[in-house]
């Protein structure tokens, strides 16, 4: 029983994997803050699939759904981290490049593209709006961004 309970964890993943790189093909990086919604698609449709397929037993239902929420917890901060820090992109550059000098890689990226690629990322979840180069912050967007102002805030006087 045991050693099924892993092949089925294993396929299970294989799996998730397959749907999350499907829906982001054709979903693409748009965003439901702070979510990508291809992860948020993907987190229900394998839930879906788990209480589908695994409903004959309530216990592994559960565990299905509590790996499966760790597992979503898991690829989202790995992904956010892919896509938010500039020292893993000039490390995963580095790695599929083998080899570059400074001055060509200056020209994939540099400053003006990672202010690009932020202000293009504070665009999709309507945090900001830029309007004739100008750049304006979007007040009362969301709640959640604006207690992390205030925890910030705080933080930073400590």
């Amino acid at each position: 029983m045991m050693d099924n309970i892993f092949i089925i964890l294993f396929l299970y993943i294989f799996v998730l994997f397959i749907i999350i790189k499907f829906l982001y093909n054709i979903i693409g990086p748009k965003l439901y803050f702070p979510f990508r919604l291809a992860e948020i698609y993907s987190y229900l449709i394998s839930n879906f699939l788990i209480i589908f397929f695994l409903i004959y037993n309530v216990h592994l239902v559960i565990n299905f759904l509590i790996i499966n929420t760790l597992l979503f917890y898991i690829i989202y901060h790995l992904i956010n981290m892919i896509q938010t820090s500039p020292r893993t992109k000039i490390l995963m550059d580095l790695q599929l490049l083998k080899k570059i000098k400074k001055e060509e890689y200056l020209k994939l990226y540099n400053t003006e593209i990672i202010m690009k690629n932020r202000l293009h990322r504070f665009q999709t979840s309507k945090q900001i709006i830029v309007n004739n180069g100008q750049i304006e912050y979007v007040k009362n967007n969301t709640k959640f961004i604006n207690l992390l102002f205030i925890i910030f805030k705080v933080i930073k006087k400590i």
